[in-house]
């Protein structure tokens, strides 16, 4: 399913939580809405569900107008940040709970129950109590509560927020793979980059209740639009530009093949290189910092004038005076 939202204005006391909002979710992607807090991530996701109705603007779902739908009509799977499942309830009767409020047969209960407890590998635990469940569990139990009625599409709205590092990653794994095994239409709504890279393949970046960029994740991360997006999606150093010419920008006495019409210029860590000091080109500078990342050390190089420039870098070099080569061609912002 398409899903289309034009113009969307949400105004709560104080604040206009969205402003102006226009975006697509494309029939069987995944798009990340992604964004500080208060940048109105879960207000879309709340209108787009049905529990808000905006203030001005149209939902459309397949091109039809569902603005004035109510949650029930509109057969979405929905994973909210706190998971609000039924504590009282087992596992299993959390995730039948939505088809037997639908009025389903008892044998299709049981059907659409068994299959979703069955794609999470939610079966072991789905009789316990929902309140003696471990995160990782509830986390399935949930999901599965959210494929039961064979949705649409599927609204995630920080699914892996209150997850420790390790199982996040794996619930991230299972959770793609799940999406591409259901051929899901999803929205995934987070702040974290690396929630959005590992299950998104377009973005839609929110600033203040607006769209700041939109476009495949690649895109954003190579050519963002600003600044703010720049550093948003990751790792970033911002160099000022001191002279233009024949579509090069010269930064600190080296001359990068320049995209983009910014003041500065976008140096992502590893679009740099290390040198040995004393080595032609690039800019001297000393490591301050060091770690290894698993695979490659996260390098902290200082210039002369204290700017410091990230550096994801295979072998950590012998000495703490270094030479940071930039890379040949970079995109610039403002």
């Amino acid at each position: 399913m398409r899903i289309a939202f034009e113009r969307l204005r949400v105004d709560v006391p104080g604040h206009r939580a969205l402003d102006d909002v226009d975006g697509v979710v494309e029939s069987g992607s995944v798009t990340a809405v992604i964004g500080p807090s208060g940048a109105g991530k879960s207000s879309l996701l709340n209108v787009i569900a049905g529990l808000v109705r905006p203030d001005a603007g149209r939902v459309r779902f397949d091109g039809d107008d569902v603005t004035a739908s109510p949650p029930e009509r509109r057969r979405l799977g929905v994973v909210f940040q706190d998971l609000r499942l039924f504590d009282f309830l087992s596992g299993r009767d959390n995730v039948a709970f939505a088809p037997r409020v639908a009025g389903l047969s008892a044998d299709e209960q049981r059907r659409r129950v068994d299959d979703a407890l069955a794609l999470v590998r939610a079966d072991a635990f789905a009789a316990r109590p929902a309140r003696v469940l471990s995160g990782g569990e509830r986390q399935r139990i949930a999901l599965a509560r959210a494929i039961a009625m064979a949705p649409r599409a599927l609204l995630l709205d920080e699914p892996f927020a209150a997850l420790d590092a390790e199982l996040r990653r794996r619930l991230r794994d299972e959770l793609r793979a799940l999406i591409r095994t259901l051929g899901a239409t999803a929205l995934l709504v987070t702040h974290d980059r690396d929630d959005a890279f590992a299950l998104a393949s377009r973005f839609i970046v929110l600033r203040d209740g607006r769209v700041e960029q939109a476009g495949d994740a690649a895109t954003l991360y190579g050519t963002p639009a600003s600044a703010f997006v720049a550093t948003l999606l990751g790792e970033a150093t911002l160099l000022p530009i001191e002279e233009r010419r024949d579509g090069k920008a010269r930064v600190r006495g080296e001359w990068i093949e320049a995209t983009g019409n910014g003041a500065r210029v976008l140096l992502r860590p590893e679009a740099l290189a290390l040198a040995d000091a004393g080595s032609d080109g690039g800019w001297p500078a000393t490591i301050v910092d060091a770690r290894f990342a698993g695979g490659s050390w996260r390098v902290v190089a200082r210039l002369a004038d204290a700017t410091e420039l990230v550096v994801h870098a295979l072998h950590m070099p012998s000495d703490a005076s270094v030479i940071v080569r930039p890379p040949a061609r970079a995109h610039s912002v403002d």
